[in-house]
């Protein structure tokens, strides 16, 4: 939920930090000093981010049929954000993943959600949510800026009246819908970033829709993002600029962004509350409202401020009538947050 085509020659890097990082496994001195090394290499050679890259859905398509999951699997483990880490039975992660979404979609999102209703979930991923949410439901669109976990989805989660597109056709389509709903998402926003997604999500939705966003409140360990730019360390400027951040809010600053994207009726209701989901999100909020019958303030925007979260830092915003996009947020800032 990722980021534009891969630049020249990042396969090829990532194979080699790879082979780098077995050979750091080995329990040597020089394993000691490689390990570090194979992580930068990983991380900076495009491990977080290759999904996006054309050659992925043109891989799966060129697949026989029988041997796609397989791929899939294999092509996700290769991202680092939808297995835990020591996790290495990709088929037993995945249906972990698949257990937990559906508990989600059962427990958390069913509460809200209506037969009749279409819904949009923002920044799918692989799909293991959007599946779980789809019989519930008349339709799912669901979106995400990365061609190949959309690939990916189709394989391993299609379902009948679930669409899988990315971010600038589900613009370009003039789709609205009952219900926006996304997880393990807005935490990876800056605030900016934030405010325009809503008055996005705001413009998708029908008059009188709801939103449903899992957002993490109040929580001492989390980072706040003035913390984040405050920081002067070169590790942590290149964590801002580069890796997986997550940025803390409190209760008040969530209400605030809502609020003035155009949504009311506001409720902040703990995850654990609805539902006992073996997850992250147990101990996190999920925020419940619904799109006033007024405008959102706004500013224009060429992707009309729907935003899914890339596989980098919220630093810049990005443009969605290139699909050479500048990345802007995470997918996940820990591996378990798969949707």
């Amino acid at each position: 939920m990722l980021v534009g085509p891969v630049r020249g020659g990042t396969f090829r890097a990532v194979r080699s930090a790879e082979r780098m990082a077995s050979m750091a496994g080995r329990g040597s001195t020089v394993a000691r000093r490689l390990r570090p090394l194979a992580g930068f290499a990983v991380g900076t050679a495009g491990a977080q981010n290759f999904l996006g890259a054309r050659w992925v859905p043109a891989l799966l398509a060129a697949t026989p049929a029988g041997r796609r999951p397989a791929v899939a699997l294999r092509l996700l483990a290769w991202s680092p954000h939808y297995f835990q880490p020591g996790e290495h039975d990709r088929h037993a992660a995945a249906e972990r993943n698949r257990r937990t979404r559906q508990v989600l979609a059962d427990g958390v999102l069913g509460r809200y959600l209506h037969a009749d209703d279409d819904v949009l979930d923002v920044g799918c991923g692989p799909g293991y949510l959007a599946a779980a949410v789809a019989p519930r439901v008349h339709s799912v669109t669901a979106v995400d800026v990365s061609r190949g976990a959309l690939a990916c989805a189709r394989v391993l989660n299609p379902a009948p009246n679930l669409d899988y597109v990315t971010v600038d056709e589900f613009i370009r389509g003039g789709r609205d819908v009952d219900v926006v709903y996304s997880v393990a998402v807005v935490q990876h926003l800056t605030d900016e970033v934030f405010a325009r997604a809503l008055r996005g999500w705001h413009a998708a939705l029908r008059p009188g829709g709801r939103l449903l966003v899992h957002v993490v409140v109040d929580d001492p360990r989390w980072r706040t993002e003035a913390q984040w730019r405050a920081e002067r360390g070169l590790a942590g400027r290149l964590k801002l600029r580069f890796a997986l951040n997550c940025f803390g809010r409190s209760a008040d600053q969530v209400r605030r962004l809502v609020t003035a994207a155009g949504f009311g009726e506001l409720a902040l209701v703990p995850v654990a509350s609805l539902a006992d989901v073996d997850d992250d999100v147990a101990g996190q909020h999920l925020l419940v409202a619904r799109r006033l019958d007024v405008a959102a303030a706004s500013v224009a925007t060429t992707s009309g401020g729907l935003t899914v979260p890339a596989q980098a830092t919220p630093v810049e915003p990005f443009d969605l009538e290139t699909f050479d996009l500048e990345t802007i947020v995470s997918v996940a800032a820990d591996p378990d947050r798969t949707h």
